[in-house]
């Protein structure tokens, strides 16, 4: 059995920075994941802040000029030309710059898939695919929200705490603007980002207000009306994100004894825009960082609350009010009158205005009656 420091499951974003930042400062890494080089089900949209955050070098991004948002047959443009930070990525070709930073730093690729893990004497025994085993002192669970890690040292998400995205690759298609259309039923909401040879559409809504099958069939009539996207062949995909609401954020528990979740895995992700790849990252590198410490388990906690679910919290309170439909039109309405409202919501998609200080920009506005819609807006 191959014995390590630091037994990372999941090579995405988050487990592929935790495992560079360790391995950079000598520790033992085994990076497990048998599914690399992959594409993901996924806008595929990085803002500045998570680049900078992952402190990466990956090509291939795509800047995009324009969003378009539409509600109730209504539409409305905002520019981002001046907001270079968001930039929309193939996630086999963002991902694979992360996972070579870790291999580079010097964490070894296990490609196989975890199927037990068990804490004995103060240690991780992981039993893989194929029958090897691993041994690790530090047992962090990067693998999703569906997770084998998080169900095994925690609890598993319940379905009401969930979203279902589904949707499909549409290929030969070389759009030059991000969509997002506001869905009434379910209440939710579709994107289309461009990336390279092909769009990554969507839709999702929370899972106990939905199926699959009813998110599939959203996004298949959005792009039969779509021109860019006639006659051309979609693959189909579907995944589970978290998406928490306050009372969940306070039950959560994001490490314990000799383990850490991580992105997904630890529901790390905006309720509102289902933007997990900031988080997943930042919670990386703060798992990264826990593990130098006296106490890595309570570090790691500590300031995950302190960084990371302060955000999701105010995220949680304003979805409350965000996706009903008499909101969302007011919004399309404000988008084609206001500048000054445009330019929020384009800070807002570029992840250069965060949610702490949102209320007051729109007060600045002097818009200040869609704030009080968005925060009162009856169903």
């Amino acid at each position: 059995m191959q014995c390590f420091d630091v037994a990372v499951v999941g090579a995405g974003p988050a487990g592929a920075v935790a495992a560079r930042d360790l391995a950079s400062a000598g520790a033992r890494v085994a990076l497990l994941d048998a599914s690399h080089p992959r594409e993901k089900p996924c806008g595929g949209g990085v803002t500045g802040r998570a680049l900078a955050r992952a402190a990466v070098h990956a090509d291939g991004g795509r800047a995009i000029e324009t969003v378009r948002f539409e509600a109730g047959g209504r539409c409305a443009a905002v520019s981002l030309a001046d907001r270079t930070s968001l930039r929309v990525f193939s996630r086999e070709t963002f991902d694979a710059a992360l996972l070579r930073e870790a291999r580079e730093a010097g964490a070894q690729l296990v490609p196989r898939r975890v199927q037990h893990c068990a804490r004995v004497d103060g240690r991780w025994t992981l039993r893989t695919s194929g029958g090897g085993e691993i041994g690790a002192a530090w047992l962090l669970g990067a693998d999703g929200c569906g997770g084998l890690v998080r169900r095994q040292v925690f609890r598993p998400f319940e379905r009401r705490q969930l979203s279902i995205a589904a949707g499909s690759y549409v290929d030969g298609v070389d759009a030059d603007e991000i969509v997002i259309a506001f869905v009434d039923d379910p209440r939710g909401y579709l994107w289309s980002f461009p990336r390279a040879g092909h769009l990554a559409v969507g839709t999702c809504a929370q899972a106990d207000e939905t199926s699959t099958a009813q998110m599939h069939a959203v996004t298949d009539r959005w792009l039969d009306q779509y021109a860019p996207a006639a006659g051309r062949r979609r693959r189909r995909y579907a995944w589970p994100i978290p998406s928490l609401t306050v009372a969940d954020l306070n039950q959560e528990r994001p490490s314990g004894d000799g383990w850490m979740l991580l992105g997904d895995a630890a529901g790390l992700v905006d309720p509102i825009t289902r933007e997990g790849i900031f988080f997943a990252i930042a919670s990386g590198r703060l798992a990264a960082a826990s593990l130098a410490t006296a106490t890595p388990a309570a570090a790691y906690a500590e300031r995950v609350r302190e960084e990371l679910h302060g955000e999701l919290r105010r995220a949680a309170r304003l979805k409350l009010g965000f996706y009903r439909p008499r909101f969302t039109r007011l919004l399309i309405e404000a988008l084609g009158r206001s500048g000054a409202i445009r330019t929020v919501m384009a800070d807002l998609v570029a992840g250069v205005q965060p949610y702490a200080g949102l209320k007051r920009r729109l007060v600045a506005t002097g818009e200040i009656w869609l704030m009080l819609r968005l925060l009162t807006t009856p169903s």
